[in-house]
């Protein structure tokens, strides 16, 4: 847990200060902040992308995500389902325990899948200019939520069991904007894992596409002198 928050608050100290404009003194000692409203808003993103775990203890574990979000407004949204699919490769502690040392735990528990539900706030927005020819907006959020993890217990005796435990999930990740429709996510996340015996914490990053539309056109604010025109024109 106290590796999550370190990592977490260098990605804030990265990431998150270019979602605040550094304002700037005038000359009668008033401040002065350029604060514009959020582009590319879409009420629904489907996206997919891939991970890393790299604290199992016997297996290295890289997520196949996908998942579905919607968009209350600006700064909340729900990330309904997030659908995560391991595949796994052994460590070399678990091959040398079972091959050189003829060593076996008395279990090994490997992450076959978790389906997680969050609750996501978006308290930064900003750009940043590409070579002074393009302009990238992206915004960071905080997330959380919970679910379940599926777990096999492959015993000693070549047996495998499957099982179902709760798990909560804590992160923080960039949104980066592509255009109108795409984005690329970047998370930090944690995984409490509440075990029959032990929590067991994984620590999780990753990166996905996101595809982002409106069923409907979002209702746009309209200035009230051009609607009183209008009106009078017609």
């Amino acid at each position: 847990m106290k590796r999550l928050l370190s990592i977490t608050t260098i990605f804030w100290v990265v990431f998150g200060i270019v979602g605040i404009g550094l304002a700037e003194d005038t000359l009668d000692g008033e401040t002065v902040a350029a604060v514009q409203d959020r582009v590319f808003f879409r009420h629904h993103e489907i996206d997919l992308g891939v991970g890393y775990i790299p604290d199992d203890d016997f297996y290295e574990l890289f997520p196949a995500k996908l998942g579905y979000t919607y968009n209350f407004n600006d700064h909340v949204s729900w990330n309904v389902v997030s659908f995560n699919w391991m595949f796994d490769q052994d460590k070399d502690l678990k091959k040398d325990l079972e091959g050189e040392f003829d060593v076996t735990p008395q279990s090994f528990d490997k992450t076959v899948y978790a389906l997680h539900s969050n609750l996501i706030f978006k308290p930064l927005y900003g750009k940043s200019v590409f070579r002074n020819s393009r302009v990238i907006n992206h915004e960071t959020y905080l997330f959380a939520g919970g679910g379940y993890v599926t777990y096999e217990t492959e015993t000693s005796v070549g047996d495998i069991e499957t099982k179902m435990m709760p798990s909560i999930s804590l992160g923080i990740g960039q949104k980066v904007f592509l255009g109108q429709k795409l984005c690329v996510n970047f998370e930090l996340k944690d995984w409490i894992n509440f075990k029959e015996d032990e929590i067991e914490n994984n620590f999780w990053f990753g990166i996905s596409i996101g595809l982002r539309f409106n069923l409907a056109a979002r209702k746009s604010d309209q200035d009230q002198n051009i609607e009183k025109a209008s009106q009078y024109l017609e």
